[in-house]
């Protein structure tokens, strides 16, 4: 898995990772792995449309190759679809995931390693390629590695541990004290993708300077916790190139990423289960939140998957689904109690007069809104915040690098769940179209550093102007008033022609 000549296109989860940015070869070789492989095949297959499953497993019932037009009598691929235009292009997906050899052949067959990989997926009954540990089983290797006394893992602690992992981080970007700071990996990842840069006002020694936010780091704050989680993966991912042995650390995280997917939340699984290169992906993974890791001693740990970890696998909407889901459960449990509580929950409602009315508790979300609500018009209850959407407050933050797109899915995103129970948008329609209004402000004007040159004599000003015309360095001019204005990097250029011209109107 040497070639990494694909791995800079945006992607959004584990498989769409697969697809876009790993060649071939590596594709072959994650399907070949004895013990997981099969679990990736069962993966992708589940990825493709409808017609494309019945293609392959038809061809897998077939011994992995059939015709594309058929025999006489006897039908072909191109039959087993009610619409035959479309056979070129599902054949072009197939293969861009390594299914089949190729798509351009009068038989197709499919790839060796995909076939032996999807007959053994079909064949086995293992639903995960990790065995979950009872509770039961879990009191014994607690006491076997010596543990003084074993504590059940809830969905809830799954939850919270998560939520507490992502709001060290986001609190850590905004400078709000929250009492932990994120674990230094996750530090040096904030700095390393530039959501933080250390602080050019600082006068001390540069080493020292503080981190402070970029305009990247505010994107970053307005996605969701999938895309937040998935971020630093990428970035993990790519760390790993740097390795000599990039390419066998690589295929291990896909497999351990995918392997993860097949994993039950709320379930633990034993460290022992994994091989040594997976025993440091569960550390370092669960730095990120995608697992919980219940150390027994120093060489036994129990881990647990969290919710964010099979959304990584899932399709964004799937994951979106699961998000909502989750936002409603935390929020309803929040307001059921008669005192607010240290709870992650945010519910917005926005009013069609640019009031906002968030639910929440949370001092940091109450800076995440202030990236692009007024400050000065905050108001407070016990449990609710009341904020003004301004024109000066979104257009402060599009200086910081906040799009409308971006600031509209934050509000959409953390709507109450009773909007997004209705019928109507979640956002009023005056204010969506004010904020996009607000944003098309930007593009009335573009600002052009210039320079001016001074040409009073017609034949000069012809001269000059058809010379910065043909060097792409004209901006503006008037004859009349004997000016013309061009860029200012191509300013000396133009006025040293300009000179010129003058040095030979004298000589001549």
């Amino acid at each position: 898995m040497a070639d990494t000549s694909k791995r800079k296109k945006s992607t959004s989860g584990v498989l769409d990772y697969l697809r876009k940015t790993l060649p071939r070869s590596s594709l072959l070789e994650l399907y070949s792995d004895e013990a997981r492989g099969r679990f990736v095949c069962r993966s992708i297959l589940q990825q493709l449309s409808d017609v494309g499953q019945q293609i392959v497993m038809r061809l897998t019932s077939c011994g992995g190759s059939f015709p594309v037009g058929g025999q006489p009598g006897i039908p072909g691929i191109k039959d087993w679809v009610k619409e035959p235009q479309r056979l070129p292009q599902l054949l072009k997906e197939l293969k861009s995931w390594a299914i089949i050899q190729s798509e351009k052949t009068p038989e197709i067959s499919l790839t060796e390693e995909f076939n032996l990989g999807l007959q053994t997926s079909i064949r086995s009954l293992d639903s995960s390629p990790w065995t979950a540990l009872s509770q039961r089983a879990m009191m014994a290797l607690a006491k076997e590695a010596g543990a003084s006394k074993y504590n059940p893992v809830s969905l809830s602690d799954l939850d919270q541990h998560t939520r507490n992992q992502w709001d060290a981080v986001l609190y850590y970007m905004v400078g709000t004290e929250n009492g932990r700071d994120p674990p230094t990996a996750v530090v040096r990842f904030l700095e390393e993708t530039g959501l933080m840069q250390p602080d050019s006002d600082f006068k001390g020694i540069r080493e020292k300077a503080p981190l402070v936010i970029t305009s990247k780091g505010y994107e970053f704050m307005l996605l969701s916790t999938h895309q937040q989680v998935w971020h630093f993966v990428v970035q993990y991912l790519q760390s790993l190139e740097g390795h000599k042995k990039s390419g066998q650390l690589l295929t291990e995280a896909m497999l351990f990423l995918i392997s993860l997917s097949y994993a039950k939340v709320g379930e633990g699984y034993s460290s022992s289960s994994l091989s040594k290169r997976g025993r440091t992906f569960m550390r370092d993974f669960s730095l990120f939140g995608l697992l919980y890791v219940q150390n027994l001693n120093e060489k036994t740990s129990i881990f647990y998957p969290t919710q964010i970890a099979l959304q990584l696998v899932q399709d964004s909407s799937s994951g979106s689904s699961n998000s909502w889901s989750l936002a409603t459960k935390t929020l309803n449990s929040a307001l059921a109690h008669p005192k607010p509580q240290n709870s992650s929950h945010l519910a917005i409602i926005v009013q069609t007069n640019f009031q906002l009315c968030a639910y929440t508790t949370s001092e940091l979300h109450k800076n995440m809104l202030a990236l692009f609500c007024d400050v000065q018009s905050i108001r407070r209850l016990p449990n609710v915040i009341f904020m003004i959407i301004t024109r000066d407050s979104v257009k402060s933050a599009f200086a910081l690098g906040v799009t409308a797109e971006q600031i509209l899915r934050f509000l959409e995103k953390h709507a109450h769940p009773n909007l997004r129970a209705s019928s109507t948008s979640s956002v009023p329609q005056n204010v969506e179209d004010q904020i996009w209004l607000w944003d098309r402000e930007r593009q009335r004007l573009q600002w052009t550093e210039v320079w001016k040159i001074d040409c009073f004599e017609p034949p000069l000003f012809d001269a000059v102007k058809e010379f910065s015309l043909g060097i792409g360095a004209y901006s503006w001019s008037s004859k009349a008033k004997g000016m013309i204005f061009v860029p200012f990097s191509k300013a000396e250029e133009v006025n040293a022609f300009a000179t010129q011209w003058r040095a030979k109107a004298v000589s001549n």
